[in-house]
């Protein structure tokens, strides 16, 4: 019985006696080409200072001049949505759309995160911190002390407290 090779015999007078498998893919090939690392460097420099320019001076974002909901309505931890002193029209539509909230699946008006754990909640599940006004979830003011249900308190006024 003769014996089969799997593999096949290198010729002797080959020139290509040591070979190796090598990866190359486009990021090598671009970090070693000096004219493709200039155009990533100045696109970077383009971008990066494209949105310097568009942040404003007050460190936010000119896309995010929406106003925050816990600025335009204070919870009461009920489900009463009540309007801030002041306000006598609201720009914002976010008031006027009922959506199933991410938190106990009701139909409601506000939904945002509370400001010490960042879990969602609603109008049914918050309430409002009764010096800054920021909303707070429900497990935070009864379960973690911050205030009572009658006198909320976020934990940066408790500090000043």
């Amino acid at each position: 019985m003769e014996k089969i090779s799997l593999k096949r015999n290198r010729s002797e007078d080959s020139h290509y006696g040591l070979q190796a498998k090598m990866y190359i893919n486009e990021k090598i090939m671009n970090s070693h080409d000096d004219n493709k690392m200039k155009q990533i460097h100045d696109r970077t420099t383009k971008l990066l200072f494209q949105a310097a320019r568009s942040f404003n001076s007050n460190g936010t974002s000119e896309n995010s001049k929406k106003s925050q909901p816990w600025k335009l309505v204070n919870l009461s931890g009920n489900g009463v949505v009540e309007m801030v002193r002041g306000i006598e029209e609201l720009s914002d539509e976010f008031l006027w759309v009922k959506r199933k909230a991410k938190c106990c699946d009701r139909d409601t008006y506000v939904q945002s995160e509370c400001c010490n754990c960042h879990k969602p909640l609603c109008e049914g599940c918050g309430y409002s911190c009764n010096d800054c006004g920021i909303f707070l979830c429900n497990l935070c003011v009864e379960i973690f002390g911050c205030g009572t249900s009658d006198r909320p308190i976020c934990e940066k006024c408790s500090l000043f407290a």
